[in-house]
């Protein structure tokens, strides 16, 4: 049985999901507290006493259907030629703002080797560690980033910046998720906040298409807030004004 590290960070809504996640995964341990995502990361790596291991985010809400048993082997091959020990693994998650199900805040399986080894990565860990990156259909949670203005328009405005700039993915698929990020849901709690950081993110994004640096500033949730403090500053200015 693999490892399940839970990573969280203060969000307020950590302990509650760590609980629904300890209904299907028993055995699962918790990292809190690391500033940095990478290295929050890699501390769930020193955590995991298993090579490969499942990582669940904070606003992660595991769904019942989904169970942590996969176990991937070296003679088992991805594509016919990876052993699927040496890949990433991400698998389907649900956006209660716009109803999206890809990888979006899915569950991930990590190499704890490789994860130990990286010293800086692009802007999406999963995709940049230098391991094949391997997409599962399945659904693994609802990501409820949705719970407060600031983790709400933090995760779109990450998102977007992601879309847009094509570090990633720059195909119709990736554009039809963007627009669907971008399109306004009053209805779900905090909706207004998720349009006002997808918009920003897929203005900067776009801004700083070729631009790693830049781009790289989306990890730096103190540069975020920043960013979250000045713009709806601003936008409440105008909007006084007009």
């Amino acid at each position: 049985m693999l490892d399940v590290i839970f990573l969280s960070y203060q969000e307020p809504y950590a302990d509650d999901n760590f609980k629904l996640l300890l209904t299907y995964a028993p055995h699962a341990k918790r990292v809190s507290g690391v500033k940095g995502l990478l290295l929050a990361h890699q501390a769930a790596a020193r955590k995991s006493m298993t090579n490969n291991f499942y990582i669940v985010d904070a606003d992660a809400q595991i769904v019942e259907t989904f169970n942590f048993d996969y176990t991937p082997t070296p003679t088992e091959l991805i594509y016919g030629r990876i052993p699927s020990n040496e890949c990433v693994f991400c698998w389907n998650s649900i956006n209660p703002i716009n109803n999206l199900i890809y990888g979006y805040g899915g569950v991930k399986l990590y190499r704890k080797d490789l994860l130990l080894s990286i010293s800086e990565w692009k802007v999406d860990l999963a995709t940049s560690m230098g391991a094949e990156f391997v997409s599962k259909n399945e659904i693994s949670n609802v990501t409820a980033f949705n719970t407060d203005p600031f983790s709400t328009w933090r995760s779109a405005f990450r998102e977007c910046t992601k879309l847009a700039s094509g570090i990633i993915s720059d195909d119709s698929i990736t554009l039809e998720r963007l627009d669907a990020w971008c399109q306004l849901n009053n209805n779900v709690p905090y909706g207004f906040y998720s349009y006002g950081g997808a918009l920003a993110g897929k203005e900067y994004g776009l801004k700083n298409k070729n631009n790693l640096p830049a781009l790289k500033l989306i990890n730096d949730f103190d540069w975020i807030n920043n960013e979250f403090n000045r713009i709806t500053t601003e936008y409440n200015v105008s909007s006084n004004i007009s």
